[in-house]
C-alpha cells in the first residue's frame, strides 16, 4: 500500500538497531571466563558475559529492537559447497554436521536463548546460513531512518561500515565506523572486503594469493588506505608496476606477478578472485529463500507478551546461579537496561515503526536453493 509522502518539515522517527553476532559474544565469555563464574561446579561463564555485554550496549544506547543471529549446526556449508577446505581448521564436518561440543556448551546456550526470548529480544537461527550473512542481508536493507550497531569479533563484518552503520567489537570493548576505522586498521573501511578476497582469511581456511599478506598488499598499493579500490584495478596496477620494473632492469616482483596471474596455494586455482569474493563479499550474503522469509517474519511479527517478561528471568537466574555471580546487592536493577527494551518492543508496533515494506525489492542478494 502506497503511503502518503511526508510533508515539509517532517522527518521520520530514528530507529536505533542493534545486531549481534550470537556465537562471537558468546564465545568471549564461555573461552574467557570458565574458572571465574561457576556455580555448583558449572561453568556459566558464558551465560554471565553474554547478558552483562548486551546489559552494557543497552545502557549506553538506545536501541529500539535487538536482533541475535546464531550459526546452525549446518552453517557454513553454502560456503563449504563453493570451496570444499572452508573452516577445515575448525574440525567442522558439513557432511554430517559434526563438530566438537562441550555439553556446558549446549546448556549454555539453551539458557541464554531462553533468556532472550523472555526479554523480548528477537533471535534467529537457520541449519545452513550463517549469522554473518543475516547481519549482512539485514544492514544492506536497512531503512533510511534505521542506524544500526553490530556487536561481533569477527572483521570480515568491517564490509558493512558506512555512514548509518557501526561496529561494536566485544573484544576490543569499543565503536568502529566510518570517523574512526583508521585508527584500528591500516584500510580505508571501503577495501576490507577487497583486501579479503586478495589474501584470504586464516582464520576460515581461505587461501588467498600466494605471498601477498594486508602490509604487503598496502606497500604496493598505498591508494588502499584513502579511498575505495576495485579488484580490476588493483590487478592492472599490478601490470604497470611490473612494466615500470622491467623498463628499469629491475627484476619483476614475484608478489605482484601473483596477483597478475591469480596464483595461489588453494584449490582454488586460478579462480582465486572469483572464488574468494563468493565466500568473502557480505554485501552479496549468501540467503536461503527459506532464511528470507525467516528474517522477515523476524522483523514483522509481534511478541505474544503473555507469561513473558523479567520476573520470570529473575527466576531463572537464580535457579542457575546467576544472582550470585551478579551479586545479590546489584541484582534486582540488573535487567533495568532490558526493562526499557522490553516497552520500547511493545511500543514498536504502536508508533508504525515497523510497517511491512517491499524492502527485499530494493537489491539483487545472492540466493542459493536447498
Amino acid at each position: 500500500m502506497n503511503k502518503r509522502p511526508p510533508k515539509t518539515g517532517e522527518r521520520k522517527q530514528i530507529i536505533n538497531t542493534l545486531l549481534v553476532d550470537g556465537n562471537a559474544l558468546f564465545k568471549i565469555g564461555f573461552y574467557g571466563a570458565k574458572g571465574e563464574y561457576n556455580h555448583r561446579g558449572e561453568h556459566i561463564g558464558g551465560v554471565y558475559q553474554f547478558l552483562t555485554v548486551l546489559r552494557k550496549l543497552l545502557n549506553e544506547n538506545l536501541y529500539h529492537r535487538v536482533y541475535v543471529f546464531w550459526d546452525g549446526k549446518y552453517s557454513g556449508k553454502l560456503r563449504y559447497q563453493i570451496y570444499k577446505d572452508y573452516k577445515s581448521g575448525r574440525g567442522k564436518d558439513y557432511e554430517n554436521g559434526t563438530q566438537p561440543v562441550e555439553p556446558s556448551e549446549i546448556l549454555q546456550k539453551k539458557m541464554i536463548w531462553n533468556y532472550l526470548e523472555e526479554l523480548f529480544i528477537r533471535q534467529l537461527q537457520h541449519e545452513v546460513v550463517e549469522s554473518d550473512d543475516f547481519i549482512a542481508y539485514y544492514c544492506i536493507n536497512k531503512r533510511e531512518n534505521e542506524q544500526i550497531t553490530i556487536c561481533t569479533t569477527d572483521r570480515d563484518m568491517c564490509q558493512l561500515i558506512s555512514e548509518g552503520t557501526r561496529i561494536f567489537f566485544c573484544d576490543l570493548k569499543t565503536y568502529v565506523g566510518t570517523e574512526n576505522y583508521s585508527n584500528y586498521f591500516q584500510h580505508h573501511y571501503l577495501n576490507a572486503g577487497l583486501i579479503k578476497v586478495v589474501t584470504g582469511d586464516n582464520s576460515d581456511s581461505i587461501k588467498g594469493v600466494k605471498g601477498v599478506k594486508e602490509t604487503t598488499l598496502i606497500g604496493l598499493f598505498p591508494e588502499l588506505k584513502e579511498r575505495r579500490v576495485t579488484l580490476n584495478e588493483l590487478i592492472e596496477k599490478a601490470k604497470e608496476l611490473q612494466k615500470e620494473r622491467i623498463e628499469k632492469k629491475k627484476a619483476p616482483l614475484k608478489t605482484l606477478q601473483n596477483i597478475i596471474d591469480s596464483v595461489t596455494d588453494g584449490i582454488q586455482g586460478e579462480k582465486v578472485y572469483e572464488i574468494n569474493t563468493a565466500l568473502v563479499d557480505l554485501k552479496n550474503p549468501l540467503m536461503t529463500e527459506s532464511a528470507i522469509e525467516e528474517l522477515d517474519t523476524l522483523i514483522y511479527g509481534q511478541f505474544d507478551p503473555a507469561n513473558r517478561g523479567i520476573k520470570n528471568v529473575l527466576s531463572l537466574m537464580k535457579i542457575d546461579g546467576l544472582e550470585r555471580s551478579i551479586g545479590k546487592e546489584r541484582f534486582t536493577e540488573y535487567l533495568i537496561p532490558f526493562k526499557r527494551l522490553i516497552e520500547r518492543e511493545q511500543n514498536s508496533e504502536k508508533n508504525n515503526l515497523y510497517e511491512q515494506q517491499n524492502w527485499r525489492t530494493k537489491i539483487w542478494i545472492r540466493t542459493v536453493h536447498q
